[in-house]
């Protein structure tokens, strides 16, 4: 269970990552940039809330798996 909050941490922090350089590519006007920010407006201009929702994430899977070892 741990893994894969682990694994939705790190997606959700690349996904962050990937709109903030597409945000901006997006004034150069590269055709990559256009196709990401086509798919969602709200997270090309506002990319930390990937990366918000990733550090819950990683929170929830650091306690998960102190919580498995406590056990």
């Amino acid at each position: 269970m741990t893994d894969l909050f682990f694994l939705m941490a790190l997606l959700l922090g690349g996904a962050a990552l990937l709109f903030k350089q597409a945000a901006e590519q997006i004034s150069v006007g590269t055709s990559w940039a256009g196709d990401v920010c086509s798919t969602s407006q709200m997270f090309c201009h506002h990319p930390e809330y990937l990366a918000y929702a990733g550090g819950v994430m990683l929170i929830v899977a650091i306690g998960a798996k102190l919580g498995s070892v406590a056990s």
